[in-house]
């Protein structure tokens, strides 16, 4: 198995380890160190900082930290739909820059049309929309214990979608060598 996808999976393993021992709380302090151990090996075998990674260690720390603060567990029920927000804003203030923030993240492996990174960023944006508003209703209408296994399996879909998304796009709109 290669050593970047173990990395990946840690936190979602260590977040349903923390929960078995633990609860809620000790879930997410569990992926939190998870999490910031992957974001360290990362950078030690890349020699890089995944930004993605370390935005998302950030928050999870903050509500995780407020969470065991204040003895509260909502602080990491709502922590994906936050960041599923926090996404998408960024995602839609980005949309408005010049190159898009997906046209400078990925444009050195997509050669989409301008319309299509318009296309995209809606895309990705609904999708986050989805993920956040599926976050709500799963923790609101789920068990804690439910809830975490959701949590987990959230994540791969997600990612799954946004594949998906970007991959019809890139179709659809992929500039043919001598056009550009």
């Amino acid at each position: 198995m290669d050593r970047r996808l173990v990395l990946e999976l840690l936190p979602g393993a260590a977040f349903l380890l923390g929960h078995a021992i633990g609860g809620l709380l000790w879930a997410a302090a569990t992926a939190v160190v998870a999490t910031a151990l992957a974001v360290g090996m990362r950078w030690r075998w890349d020699g890089s900082v995944p930004w993605l990674a370390v935005s998302t260690l950030v928050l999870a720390l903050i509500l995780t930290a407020f969470g065991i603060v204040l003895n509260d567990e909502t602080f990491v029920l709502i922590r994906p739909t936050v960041g599923a927000l926090a996404f998408a804003g960024i995602l839609a203030v980005g949309a408005l820059a010049r190159p898009s923030l997906l046209q400078r993240t990925l444009g050195y492996v997509l050669q989409i049309e301008p319309s299509g990174w318009h296309v995209l960023h809606a895309a990705w944006i609904a999708i986050m929309l989805l993920s956040a508003g599926a976050n709500e209703v799963a923790r609101r209408a789920l068990t804690t214990d439910h809830w975490a296994i959701y949590n987990v399996l959230s994540d791969p879909v997600l990612f799954g979608l946004i594949w998906i998304a970007t991959r019809v796009v890139a179709e659809y709109y992929w500039i043919e060598e001598g056009k550009a």
